[in-house]
């Protein structure tokens, strides 16, 4: 059963080598973060896929941030075994989803990178490289 609230929507597309994810909604929260992150993961164990290209388009955050603790319920998930590259659909937020990138890098997790463009986050699912 879903935890995300009925504002909030995920599409799921299959792509040629991953999983496209697509979170729109008129805001965020940390509780909406984990929630739309647990039904990526379930949906990704359930088309079995190892690569996501995850693209979060959500209005204005509520309530304090928590990279650590969001990392956390990114890590149970098991979401730091996969390639994951993360597209925020907000510039501003940019500094905020790479600081959550290398605390993600120094806890171990090697397939996650933050992108500005899906056209570059597809590139390096498909290609690699830095």
């Amino acid at each position: 059963m879903s935890q995300l609230p009925p504002d909030i929507s995920i599409r799921f597309q299959d792509r040629p080598g991953y999983l496209h994810c697509l979170v729109t909604g008129p805001r965020d929260s940390r509780e909406i973060s984990i929630a739309y992150w647990t039904e990526i993961a379930r949906e990704g164990e359930r088309r079995k896929a190892r690569k996501l290209l995850v693209v979060e388009k959500l209005g204005e955050f509520e309530g304090e941030r928590n990279i650590s603790g969001t990392l956390d319920a990114i890590f149970a998930l098991g979401l730091d075994k996969l390639q994951v590259a993360f597209v925020p659909g907000r510039v501003e937020l940019m500094g905020y989803v790479e600081h959550g990138e290398i605390l993600a890098r120094e806890r171990g997790a090697t397939g996650g990178r933050v992108f500005s463009s899906e056209a570059m986050a597809e590139r390096w699912l498909k290609h690699g490289g830095d």
